[in-house]
């Protein structure tokens, strides 16, 4: 589908690999992540990614910082070292919005957050997390309607799971899981990637939608241009892969999205990320 965007297209990955080839892996951040008992420990990383989406704010941030997704993980930390009930099933299928917020702070999308740890109560822990990274990914996805992350284009379903497939990684990297086929999984098609990518020239946008993006305009999930930035980052990120890989660094999918993450955390300055309101990513 990529080579029939209108709007995005692949650029030259040289840049983008000679930035990344020799940058370290980073490690899982046992700081900020709730890590005692592995049970619990395993729980609080499903909490976590069930309500790990939209943390920008309309306009940049200005006013009140709620903070990013680092700084959920901490505040759920802190709730989960506290003993604070969130995370039986039932305390799940009862948090409302109000209770959510006094908990983690004000975020955005409160409503939806408390939606989907209803949902993840409803159906309880048992039978998610499988023997096998893609068995999980799955399992979230087809199993709980907040991670069927599914967009249409021309007719077509291009599944995208990208937090489905993020808590599998997380359960691998936290050494919560040993999952033999991490690397079958693509990198997680969020906001951040394809600007990074974007900033070392290996996504290229038509001129109206960088007008779009670069003037914050929200895009809708799902719209055609959407689908398109989402789909050609997994893409760069394959083709990426492959390019180091030629150039003597072996990677999966996964370690090159940590790497990207990274990078466009510490980059500064890069043309805005694309906003899109919604519960995916």
């Amino acid at each position: 589908m990529v080579g029939r965007a209108r709007d995005v297209r692949l650029g030259d990955l040289a840049t983008a690999a000679e930035t990344v080839r020799k940058r370290p892996l980073p490690a899982w951040d046992g700081v900020s992540h709730f890590a005692d008992e592995p049970e619990r420990a395993r729980r609080y990383l499903m909490v976590l990614d069930t309500i790990n989406f939209s943390f920008w704010l309309p306009g940049g941030w200005t006013g009140q910082r709620p903070g990013g997704y680092t700084q959920m993980a901490e505040r759920l930390r802190d709730v989960y070292r506290a003993g604070t009930d969130l995370e039986d099933p039932d305390s799940l299928v009862a948090i409302d919005a109000e209770t959510l917020g006094r908990l983690l702070g004000p975020f955005p999308m409160l409503a939806e957050r408390a939606q989907a740890l209803n949902e993840l109560g409803h159906h309880g822990y048992d039978g998610l997390v499988g023997e096998a990274a893609v068995d999980t990914a799955r399992n979230f996805g087809e199993r709980l309607d907040s991670y069927r992350d599914v967009s249409g284009y021309e007719g077509r379903e291009v599944p995208f799971l990208k937090r489905a497939q993020i808590v599998a990684a997380d359960l691998h990297a936290a050494g919560l899981a040993g999952f033999p086929d991490l690397d079958q999984l693509t990198c997680f098609a969020d906001y951040k990637l394809p600007q990074v990518l974007r900033h070392l020239g290996a996504l290229e946008y038509s001129s109206p939608l960088a007008a779009r993006v670069d003037g914050w305009v929200e895009l809708r999930s799902g719209e055609p241009a959407e689908v398109e930035i989402r789909a050609a980052t997994v893409v760069a990120v394959e083709r990426l892969r492959q390019e180091l890989t030629d150039r003597g660094r072996q990677l999966t999918s996964v370690e090159l999205d940590w790497l990207l993450w990274h990078l466009a955390q510490e980059t500064f300055p890069m043309s805005p990320y694309h906003r899109v309101r919604g519960i995916y990513y």
